[in-house]
């Protein structure tokens, strides 16, 4: 149905509520969108969840929303800046997740070593805790996808399921493990 309209038009029939206009927008730049964010993510869930993430700031401020320029550059901006957030609050968690999951497997050094292990003993506590929290399949796809490094289609074979319901899965997964590990953050930040 609006196809044919240029984004000006679709971002003011957004603001008068329409919400297939919006639904315009999101189609016409999601994908594109998404490949922007990869190439400094490397993860296809967490750059899906930062673009959803700001298409859902589109929509609770579409009555309000103010593009001076064009709905391209604004859209790559929010896009740029939401990535840069992410990349600031949740760079160093994910690092400490990730070296606590990759520690049963890999020997680990360093040079304070007895304060080290007292804080990734904790941090292991409480990853298991927020495991054990998961709902049951958001579980089972992290531990595959996460401890035992499946990939996502593997995953999907596995549980009998598509791989866009793998990819939710991990999404939850680690926006759970970053709510709940948030005191982590504050620690080592």
């Amino acid at each position: 149905m609006y196809k044919g309209f240029t984004d000006e038009e679709l971002v003011e029939l957004l603001k008068q509520g329409k919400d297939k206009a919006f639904d315009e927008l999101y189609f016409r730049y999601r994908d594109l969108l998404v490949r922007f964010v990869y190439i400094r993510m490397k993860s296809v869930p967490i750059s899906e969840e930062i673009v959803q993430e700001v298409f859902t700031t589109i929509w609770e401020r579409r009555k309000t929303i103010l593009i001076q320029k064009s709905f391209a550059a604004y859209i790559y901006t929010s896009v740029r800046y939401m990535t840069l957030d992410y990349i600031k609050s949740h760079s160093v968690t994910d690092q400490y997740i990730q070296e606590v999951l990759d520690r049963n497997t890999v020997e680990y050094t360093s040079h304070n070593a007895t304060e080290d292990s007292i804080f990734y003993d904790e941090l292991q506590k409480a990853v298991d805790k927020a495991t054990a929290l998961l709902p049951k399949k958001s579980k089972e796809v992290f531990i595959l996808s996460r401890i035992k490094h499946y990939s996502n289609k593997e995953i999907a074979e596995e549980l009998n399921v598509s791989i866009e319901t793998v990819k939710y899965h991990i999404t939850y997964s680690l926006k759970f493990m970053r709510t709940y590990l948030g005191e982590f953050n504050q620690n080592i930040s």
